[in-house]
């Protein structure tokens, strides 16, 4: 199995960014962040010539609607549950 902290408080569930620090084990971390389409909405590089942000998708960042503690569980167990964990993340102090 696998151990993670959320280094982040959830400060707004519907406009929060927060990263995710998961413990492999034997000294094997690595992180992800979860964000919020409404986040997403206010953030990035405009497309020239439109007011249209840009998020090219990383697969270490992970979209979901409404941020808490049990949704970052869900969707933790649900990527280990189908062998995605470690390719969703990236090592620490990357």
């Amino acid at each position: 199995m696998f151990s993670y902290t959320i280094d982040d408080p959830i400060s707004d569930p519907l406009t929060s960014s927060i990263e995710v620090t998961i413990d492999f084990g034997g000294g094997r971390k690595r992180w992800l962040a979860f964000v919020t389409p409404q986040l997403l909405a206010s953030v990035g590089d405009w497309i020239e010539g439109t007011r249209v942000h840009l998020h090219p998708g990383e697969r270490h960042i992970i979209v979901v609607s409404e941020l808490s503690p049990a949704v970052i569980d869900a969707v933790l167990r649900q990527f280990h549950a189908s062998g995605e964990l470690e390719s969703r993340t990236l090592p620490l102090g990357s």
